[in-house]
């Protein structure tokens, strides 16, 4: 029996450790998120700049300066359809890791929460608020 609750343990200890770091990220992608669009701001900013001195300076767009914002645009445009192709050729990236980890917390606090507590005991306090956490939503 207790060989069996070691494997238990070592295996939702794993869990907890991927929903902390998953929870991590998503802190951390909240900070990086301001970031961005500071630096989004900045680029519409100079976008808006470029086509600005392009308008003014002749009055008229040339050939060039017209193909090379249509370089930028179809840069930008071939780096989505990129993603779309590693995204559909790569289904272990479709799945939502947050999602799958927080259902079966879920699931198995509903099934047998006595065995959840009890592995729960000997987990690292960081695992056991993850844990906690999911099973609060």
């Amino acid at each position: 029996m207790s060989w069996m609750n070691c494997n238990n343990a070592t295996i939702v200890a794993l869990l907890a450790d991927a929903l902390t770091e998953i929870q991590e990220q998503v802190l951390a992608a909240d900070d990086q998120d301001s970031d961005w669009e500071e630096v989004q701001a900045d680029g519409i900013e100079n976008d808006k700049e470029f086509l600005y001195s392009v308008s003014t300076s002749s009055g008229k767009a040339t050939n060039e300066q017209l193909e090379a914002m249509a370089k930028v645009f179809n840069e930008d445009q071939d780096d989505h359809y990129e993603d779309e192709l590693l995204s559909i050729a790569d289904p272990l990236n479709q799945i939502n890791q947050a999602n799958y980890l927080a259902d079966f917390f879920v699931s198995f606090s509903q099934s047998d929460r006595q065995l959840l507590d009890h592995i729960c005991k000997s987990l690292s306090q960081s695992q056991q608020n993850a844990i906690q956490m999911v099973l609060k939503i």
